[in-house]
């Protein structure tokens, strides 16, 4: 039995060479590896831990997103309702993210309405993912996604203006508090910033 998944691991090129840890990766293979870690990682663990998750009587994924995957990075619009759709299924996700991938590696993205950024594409899908999956298991578990702001952390080489004890504490109120938002009736499938839920667009 499991009580509490936290989704936290994740791979961010903020420079080419992840700050000269490793050698050059260019944009294409950037997002190979970006979309395979944080999108693909996170469904596999996910998937994996299900039948855990369902044996508890309070369960809870709580999935580690960012402000990089706000909805204003996508160019178009028929790209931001699919992935607010109601009815977007987990394959029909998938197949989009890796429409991403294939787009960067023809040199395409851009044109298609994609941005300049695999790591804001990867936390789209896992914001996407996130209430697809509230969906499909509410009242039995709850899932939400959590922005912990711009940490303080090796992956951005310590440039972070947040204190990683700060990120992680919403994350912890979630993990240890029947409720966070009293306001929402259903309490999942949200996106929470600061111990509070907010838009997908960060529009307030």
């Amino acid at each position: 039995m499991l009580d509490v998944l936290i989704n936290n691991a994740a791979i961010c090129f903020n420079s080419p060479t992840l700050y000269d840890k490793v050698e050059y990766t260019t944009f294409e293979d950037q997002a190979d590896i970006t979309i395979d870690t944080n999108y693909f990682g996170t469904l596999n663990v996910i998937q994996s831990f299900l039948p855990l998750l369902e044996k508890s009587d309070s369960s809870q994924i709580i999935n580690i997103a960012s402000s990089a995957g706000r909805l204003s990075i996508l160019k178009s619009q028929k790209l931001v309702d699919t992935f607010t759709s109601d009815t977007l299924t987990i394959p029909q996700l998938t197949n989009l993210m890796q429409d991403f991938v294939n787009n960067v590696k023809e040199g395409t993205h851009t044109s298609n309405g994609w941005p300049n950024t695999c790591y804001g594409v990867s936390k789209v899908g896992i914001i996407a993912l996130t209430k697809i999956l509230a969906r499909q298991y509410y009242p039995q578990m709850k899932i939400n996604s959590v922005d912990p702001g711009y940490c303080r952390t090796d992956q951005n080489d310590n440039m972070g203006t947040v204190d990683p004890y700060r990120g992680a504490y919403t994350p912890y109120l979630l993990a240890t508090s029947s409720s966070l938002d009293e306001e929402e009736e259903e309490n999942s499938g949200l996106h929470f910033y600061e111990e509070r839920s907010i838009p997908w667009s960060y529009q307030f």
